[in-house]
């Protein structure tokens, strides 16, 4: 590095007019000593001045070449000698125009690489092989064939140009060539291991056949070829674009007692769970992680970032840790070089298994880098894990850094825009909508657009509050803006509508995305049901669920718990009960807890405890786990009608049940049920064994035998007040206040029936 900074020393004062002039010699010493920092940019102005002095020999541009190429900046040495035979006439030699064509392919300047080749004296099999590849970036799959053929002509066509030709055809598609080629190449013994991966590139896509590419496998071994490691990652990522796991791992385990494994391997198991939308169970991260120290692969800076996005949908702090440390052992730590990229995918790490001392760390090593500024994306992703941990002050103080280190002039881009979409779910998660709305304020002044993501956000804080006024504002903003509405912005209105109990506007909203093409999902109609369930309309609701089957949206069990809670309020306990009997059954789901739950509250609420405890059993034969919720509404109504035998079961049954009595039985209901046994002298009998058995299992239960201030505690109040205090504590498990005459009592469908409220809103939409 010091002979690159004296190299650019003597340039300086050569450019300022220094007396001496550096000779030929000179100027590709200092080209040289560019190459081992891999100081790109001062080679870039050594070449720079030496093209308008007029000084851009072949030897000055070969050098800076081969220290641009290593830093495969293959666009700027094709500029560059365009440049230089424009302004210098630069002639090359045979050999470094092979040099210039090679990087005019790979930077898809395919025209520069024809005309190189026209002007070399003598163009080698190389050169021709790299014209081949450039067909094949353009798709011209007879162009490769004719220079195949002048190749062949002069006896030059080795293994190379025919693969080159080979994967041309493949990319391509054309299989008349793809086979044409292959004979040729079987004939003249040109085939090896390449020649068949190329091949394998047919077979192994997310519509490919995993049976020809097994006789593919087959014939390369009639060939006596044998299958290498790139051969079974090619077949690797084949079973993973089609989703075939358990197939992958199986690959996996041939190559573990065939050629081995490489890193391209590993990222190619984590990147491949990513590209099917789906995370990656913990048991086959932790065997794609040991893969790495098994066959001592060393890791680079791809690997790491597919194996962290990989490991953050696990959220484990401690797989976290185990990740990072298999890292090191393999060789890799945190360079000096380390990309934004990298440090973003980390601090995302931390910042997902709620490691936020580790995401600081990491954010102060980086700033500790002199001559580094984080980028407005690195800035995005800090701010978004402040915001996500609840740390809001934060994430506003290191916004206003961002907004100082990017300067004024950067506040319209689209970093901005994303740092303020962070700003403002930190906001709604709050429920302060009017900071929200003034960060939306702020980014109109300032010019940052304002795009679908924001203007939902900004939509559900105003609804979270109620503010339905101000939602409606911002959704007249986003057509005015040319922003189309999607499925969340109509389902969070929808849904805050029906939260204030303004069903005519929401379901004019309903009619106007349906009229905007915009198919409505589950939550779209659960919300419609619950707005109607809340007008305890029972035509309304029927109709709503005819109209979810008319979508083909099944109603599931949140469908099924709104309307137990309809009939209970209507107080038709058997249209709540044919609900749960018929509902299941008809849309394929199996009722969950909650709605047992629920229909246990209509029915205690309803004065049938009796039935609530049959369900409890019957929850019990269908394979479902009481919770605490459960067992809280049904004590409460045990409670509530004094029933000892109720109160004394189901203790019995909590304390019996997996997971213990001191996670599913509320502490104040239990004691409560022991008051009552006291109460009622039934203590010897049911209430001292059962209290014992709650103690042991860690539920803080007193006996209420004894007096204030012995060490076994007070007595609690009596049965119905401690009733009524852990009621309210839990903020009510039902809803009391059921209504009299609503109507039908029984569940049916009008499939042919609207009612005037649906067909036409007596709302109009003018506000949107």
């Amino acid at each position: 590095h010091g002979r690159a900074v004296s190299a650019f020393m003597e340039l300086a004062a050569l450019a300022e007019g220094g007396s001496r002039s550096p000779t030929e010699g000179s100027l590709v010493g200092m080209l040289t000593a560019c190459a081992a920092p891999k100081n790109v940019d001062l080679a870039e102005q050594i070449l720079d001045w030496s093209r308008t002095a007029g000084r851009c020999t072949l030897p000055v541009f070969s050098a800076a070449a081969k220290v641009m190429a290593a830093a495969r900046r293959y666009d700027q040495i094709c500029t560059a000698y365009e440049a230089a035979e424009e302004q210098c006439g630069l002639e090359l030699d045979d050999v470094c125009y092979g040099q210039v064509i090679r990087c005019a392919v790979q930077a898809g300047r395919t025209g520069l690489a024809r005309r190189l080749s026209q002007k070399a004296r003598n163009p080698d099999a190389q050169n021709t092989a790299s014209l081949i590849r450039a067909c094949g970036q353009e798709g011209d799959v007879q162009q490769a064939l004719v220079l195949l053929r002048e190749l062949h002509g002069r006896g030059e066509a080795d293994t190379g140009a025919f693969n080159s030709a080979l994967d041309v055809a493949v990319t391509a598609g054309d299989s008349a060539a793809t086979e044409l080629i292959f004979r040729e190449m079987k004939a003249a013994g040109r085939l090896d291991v390449v020649s068949f991966n190329i091949l394998l590139k047919r077979h192994t896509g997310a519509d490919g056949s995993p049976e020809e590419a097994r006789r593919l496998l087959q014939e390369m071994g009639a060939c006596g070829l044998r299958p290498n490691v790139a051969t079974y990652n090619s077949l690797l990522g084949g079973a993973l674009a089609a989703g075939d796991f358990a197939r992958a791992w199986r690959i996996v385990d041939e190559m573990e007692s065939g050629p081995g494994l490489d890193a391209y391997t590993v990222s190619i198991l984590f990147k491949g769970y990513k590209g099917r939308r789906r995370s990656m169970d913990a048991s086959s991260f932790d065997r794609a992680l040991a893969l790495l120290e098994t066959y001592s692969i060393r890791v680079d800076e791809v690997l790491v970032n597919v194996a962290l996005e990989a490991c953050v949908g696990l959220r484990d702090p401690s797989r976290l840790t185990a990740t990072m440390n298999t890292f090191r052992r393999c060789g890799w730590a945190m360079s000096r070089q380390c990309g934004m990229h990298t440090y973003a995918t980390l601090i995302k790490a931390y910042g997902m298994t709620r490691q936020l001392q580790m995401a600081w760390k990491l954010w102060d090593d980086m700033r500790s880098r002199k001559g580094v500024v984080p980028t407005e994306q690195l800035y995005g992703q800090m701010i978004d894990v402040l915001v996500s941990n609840g740390r809001l002050e934060d994430a506003l103080n290191l916004f206003g850094d961002m907004k100082a280190t990017h300067g004024k002039e950067s506040l319209g881009s689209q970093g901005f825009a994303v740092a303020y979409a962070m700003v403002i779910r930190g906001y709604a998660q709050r429920k302060e909508c009017a900071k929200a709305l003034q960060c939306y304020e702020d980014m109109k002044q300032y010019g940052v657009r304002v795009g679908l993501v924001i203007f939902n956000t900004l939509i559900d804080a105003c609804s979270r509050v109620g503010d339905m006024e101000g939602a409606a504002r911002l959704f007249r903003d986003m057509t005015s803006a040319e922003c189309m509405p999607d499925l969340i912005t109509y389902s969070t209105l929808i849904k805050g509508y029906c939260f204030r109990g303004e069903l005519e506007q929401a379901l004019e909203l309903f009619a106007l995305m349906k009229k905007k093409g915009i198919p409505p999902d589950a939550i779209v109609f659960n919300s419609l049901l619950d707005g109607c369930a809340k007008r305890q309309s029972i035509e309304l609701c029927e109709q709503i669920v005819q109209s979810m089957e008319d979508a083909g949206v099944k109603p599931s069990n949140h469908s099924a718990s709104i309307l137990i809670k309809l009939y209970g309020r209507c107080r038709d306990l058997g249209a709540a009960f044919r609900i749960v009997d018929e509902m299941p059954r008809k849309y394929g789901f199996r009722p969950n807890a909650a709605v047992f739950t629920c229909l246990m509250a209509t029915c205690i609420a309803n004065n049938r405890l009796d039935l609530a405890m049959d369900l409890r059993l019957r929850m019990i034969r269908a394979g479902e786990d009481l919770d605490e919720k459960t067992y809280s509404t049904l004590l409460r109504g045990a409670l509530r009608a004094s029933s000892i035998e109720h109160c004394a079961e189901l203790l019995r049954a909590a304390l019996k049940q997996r997971g213990g009595a001191r996670q599913l039985l509320d502490e104040e209901l239990a004691q409560s049920a022991l008051n009552l046994f006291q109460k009622r002298r039934v203590w010897e009998e049911h209430g001292r064994e059962l209290f014992e058995r709650l103690r042991e299992a860690g539920v803080a239960v007193r006996n209420p035998s004894y007096a204030a201030g012995d060490r076994q505690g007070p007595a609690m109040s009596p049965p119905q007040a401690a009733y009524g205090k852990s009621r309210a504590a839990a903020g009510g498990a039902h809803d009391n206040s059921y209504e009299r005459g609503c109507g039908r009592t029984s569940f049916q469908h009008h499939p042919r029936q609207r009612s005037a409220a649906m067909a036409a809103p007596s709302t109009p939409a003018a506000a949107y």
